[in-house]
């Protein structure tokens, strides 16, 4: 299986400060929603490849580990991880991880495999099943307007569908974790949902609406 870059999926140059993953990821997730490209067949797999390249690119030790190692990464993490076999040195170089074509491979792409051909130990694979995330994140876009009065909105995740009371007030960021609802683990426990709300900024205001804005800053 091909490796995958995700600075590539995420449209990002690999020296895009840390600080800026979210911004680059909430730009894409815009772009390849699948409500955006209901006639694309594979839209849905493109999200969920971006999720995935967000979890990973947006946490500064997974990142640092993905920089480091590439598609080896994850083994890096199951064989110790920075510094292991002594010497400060690459402790993976010269060795294959090409499994029988586990290594490097994605979670997506094992979920739609489902690991058929796969080689490895037993062991190994339970490594990998221990370290899987128990929750999955997905972002929420809403008016600024739903944000500081509330509201109810439809979200449509690779998870499914999922209707929404926005409170008043609501923050960029906010966070909403919906139990169970992120798809399974490969040992059959569920997953919770993390929601996280977007706050688009409108950018076009008519005068009308400048002058009941300046009014409410003043009021």
């Amino acid at each position: 299986m091909a490796f995958i870059d995700y600075y590539k999926v995420m449209g990002i140059p690999k020296d895009t400060p840390q600080k800026d993953i979210r911004a680059a990821y909430r730009k894409r997730s815009k772009q390849f929603h699948p409500d955006l490209h209901p006639d694309d067949p594979k839209a849905k797999a493109k999200f969920q490849m971006l999720n995935e390249a967000y979890e990973v690119l947006n946490d500064p030790e997974k990142r640092a580990k993905y920089d480091q190692y590439g598609e080896n990464w994850k083994q890096a993490e199951q064989f110790g991880g920075f510094g292991a076999g002594g010497g400060g040195g690459n402790p993976f170089e010269g060795f294959s991880f090409n499994m029988g074509g586990e290594g490097g491979m994605s979670d997506f792409f094992q979920q739609i495999f489902g690991g058929m051909g796969m080689g490895g130990s037993r062991r190994t694979r339970a490594t990998r099943r221990s370290a899987e995330p128990s929750e999955v994140e997905a972002h929420a876009p809403i008016d600024v307007w739903t944000a500081m009065l509330g509201g109810d909105i439809i979200l449509s995740t690779t998870y499914g569908k999922f209707k929404l009371k926005v409170a008043s007030g609501t923050q960029p960021g906010k966070r909403v974790r919906l139990k169970g609802k992120g798809g399974t683990k490969s040992d059959g426990t569920l997953k919770d949902l993390i929601i996280v709300f977007d706050v688009t900024i409108p950018t076009n205001l008519s005068e009308h609406q400048k002058a009941l804005l300046e009014q409410a800053r003043r009021s």
